[in-house]
């Protein structure tokens, strides 16, 4: 066959060309753009005289053609439709099946894309990946092209190149597009200084997704391609429902950071496919989050100034001065921070901190020594992430602002957290405020004799609140009590010297215990209060699981809930009705000097009580004792010291009256299916000389 011949004979093929490409598993759409006739005429290229195809001109077939061979010795023909191919994203079964019908012996085909690459023309794959598993392989007419899933949440687009290898020229170019993975896309991301939280939207029917959070960038491409080839890609550790959790996140951050969010999705809880990234930046720390120390500069600091930090500080230090410092240390004692002011500076400085700090803390080194008497305010809190707070003994501090934005909020125990700051003459409602996971404020503001009240909503916000030891103790200049200072701790189990010591509080609100009802323990709860002259009726009556009123110290000197409140005048009876479980009333009375006579039922309830040590001790107004004082109280065993020094009392001794017999408390022991014996009495009745059975009371007893 001469060249014109075959020429003519291929162009007529191409232009009515057909071919056939189809899914392994999937039907495909295709289209493609044939070599033209020209490129074929090229292809076919040469001289009459040097046509090899020709035997002798008589038109038989040689098996090659101008360098192209054949499978049939005729003239090259290739037929293949207008098709392009859509790929999915997640792979599936065995791939795509391309089939033509030709009679070329050999062809290959090459993605243009790599082909590109092969030849330098793209030399990064950060912005492409390749389709196919194979990108350059050779071509026979029937071939299953294998693809990778795509794990991009982009579609991939590319060129499927086949060629006739042996003149290496192109026969049809046909356009592939793999469509975008199941991903998850972002629609809010909400960056707080150490949070961030991103709203989540599912896209290609995307529903469960993982999450990976880090401040190294690792390229996304870098990602897919270890997918790819079999890898995990990135650590995700959990699994999340779109459905069920639409937002997703990141705490205990660094400020002013960025981070790289990296997610992935899928349709099924199975293998996850689609990558996406993200950057977010969390926010850097405002004026408004500046923890702000005021100090007084003087000749005792010698004009120097001593931070109460302690433990990780990171952050900046704005001195007030000009000078800024940052600081990244990674443990630091109280008083360790320092900075000098040159003369002439003013009398006051304020000092800003912008970070974090673990503590604000006291100790006795002289600096820290110097750091009490020259901090003489807290005026902004800030969010420094405060996990302690221990200010004891800073006498110079006089100002105290709210927590607004959330700097005490990690702390749970606040024990001593403001104690012996006698120069606090008020506090801020809102000062704990953001602390409501807080549970003891054991000592907070015990001495801080400046103190003349209390803000009403004090611990509104910390409904968790347990332990209330000496809160208040020693706080002499407290005149009155809110009566909703308590109101919303209704988990309070410890209250022990809550307010002994407050020598000028006048009198208690009725209704100050009234949501208590899981109180425990108030041992000398209102010792030493001496300006009480009287205590209003159902202060306990919501308090019925009161154990324990009284404490016994180490020298055996028994004290109790109002001991040595020498102004106290009378006593509801209904003062510890509701005290059923209590099994000690020590000292609950003792030293009340002005105390002129005892309710007839004062004790009618408690019937669990064994000891009384004290109770009445020093009580040198009381006139009587009412004779039934005692009726309930069967197992009573331990009366030490109950009226020592009572030297007004008149009448008989308390006795009950059994089958119609006086039976004193002296006599119990003769009445063993009556009462427990008494065992401990040691001058029970020293000096009640005025009592008229005085003479019959037992030495031993008096």
């Amino acid at each position: 066959m001469n060249k014109s011949k075959a020429t003519t004979a291929l162009k007529s093929l191409l232009v009515s060309g057909c071919a056939l490409f189809v899914w392994g598993m999937t039907p495909v759409f295709l289209a493609s753009t044939l070599t033209s006739c020209e490129k074929l005429e090229e292809l076919l290229g040469g001289d009459d005289e040097g046509d090899e195809g020709d035997d002798d001109g008589d038109g038989s077939s040689s098996g090659n053609l101008n360098g192209v061979g054949t499978t049939d010795g005729a003239a090259p023909y290739f037929n293949l439709e207008t098709t392009r191919i859509e790929v999915p994203a997640v792979r599936d079964g065995e791939g795509i099946q391309v089939k033509c019908q030709t009679n070329i012996i050999s062809m290959r085909y090459v993605l243009e894309k790599f082909k590109k690459f092969s030849e330098g023309e793209l030399t990064e794959q950060e912005d492409y990946s390749f389709i196919l598993e194979n990108p350059e392989y050779s071509f026979y007419g029937e071939e299953y092209l294998q693809y990778y899933t795509n794990y991009s949440s982009e579609k991939q687009t590319d060129n499927l190149l086949i060629y006739a290898t042996d003149k290496d020229s192109l026969l049809a170019t046909i356009p592939i597009e793999q469509a975008a993975a199941p991903h998850i896309s972002v629609a809010k991301a909400d960056a707080d200084i150490n949070e961030i939280t991103l709203t989540l939207e599912g896209q290609n029917d995307a529903r469960f997704y993982s999450t990976y959070i880090s401040t190294d960038s690792i390229p996304l491409f870098e990602v897919i391609q270890d997918l790819k080839n079999g890898g995990s890609g990135l650590p995700f550790e959990y699994l999340f429902d779109l459905q069920s959790q639409p937002t997703c996140t990141f705490s205990e951050l660094t400020e002013a950071t960025k981070y790289y969010i990296y997610l992935q999705g899928g349709t099924e809880p199975g293998p996850l496919h689609g990558l996406s990234l993200y950057t977010v930046t969390t926010a850097m720390r405002g004026k408004e989050d500046a923890l702000i120390l005021k100090y007084v500069l003087n000749n005792l600091n010698n004009r120097t100034v001593y931070l109460p930090f302690e433990g990780r500080v990171k952050g900046v230090i704005d001195w007030g001065d000009g000078v800024t410092e940052v600081l990244d240390k990674s443990y630091v004692y109280s008083a360790d921070l320092s900075h000098v002011y040159a003369q002439g500076a003013e009398s006051t400085v304020e000092v800003a901190f912008k970070g974090t700090v673990e503590s604000l803390t006291t100790n006795s080194t002289t600096k820290g020594e110097i750091l009490k008497s020259s901090l003489i305010g807290i005026t902004q809190w800030g969010t420094p992430e405060l996990k302690t707070l221990r200010l004891e003994d800073v006498t110079a501090l006089t100002q105290l602002a709210a927590d607004t934005k959330g700097a005490l909020s990690a702390i749970t125990d606040f024990t001593s957290c403001f104690e012996d700051c006698t120069g606090l003459t008020n506090l801020p409602e809102d000062l704990f405020a953001m602390a409501t996971g807080a549970q003891t404020f054991d000592r907070a503001f015990q001495g801080c004799t400046g103190l003349t009240s209390l803000p009403l909503n004090l611990f509104a916000q910390n409904s968790s609140a347990r332990n209330f030891n000496a809160t208040f103790s020693g706080c002499t200049g407290l005149l009155y009590l809110p009566e909703d200072l308590f109101a919303s701790n209704k988990d309070i189990y410890v209250m022990n010297d809550v307010f002994s010591g407050c020598e000028n509080l006048k009198e208690i609100p009725a209704g100050l215990f009234r949501n208590n009802t899981r109180l425990g323990y108030i041992q000398c709860g209102f010792s030493g209060c001496s300006s009480l002259t009287s205590l209003p009726e159902g202060l306990f009556a919501n308090c019925p699981s009161i154990q324990s009123v009284s404490e016994i110290n180490s020298v055996m000197d028994a004290y109790g809930l109002f001991s040595n409140c020498t102004s106290l005048t009378e006593i509801p009876e209904d003062l510890f009705a509701s005290m059923t479980k209590v099994t000690r009333l020590d000292g609950i009375f003792k030293g009340c000097t002005s105390l002129r006579e005892i309710p007839e039922k004062l004790f009618a309830n408690n019937t669990q009580v064994i000891s009384m040590w004290e109770a009445f001790a020093g009580c040198k107004s009381l006139q009587r004792i009412p004779t039934g004082l005692f009726d309930s109280m069967r197992t009573l065993q331990a009366v030490r010291l109950l009226f020592k020094n009572c030297s007004s009392l008149t009448g008989e001794s308390p006795y009950t009256l059994i089958n119609g017999e006086k039976v004193h408390l002296y006599e119990r022991k003769d009445y063993p299916n009556e009462f427990l014996e008494i065992t401990s009495h040691t001058s029970a009745f020293n000096n009640c000389t005025n009592l008229t059975d005085y003479e019959s009371i037992p030495s031993n007893w008096r």
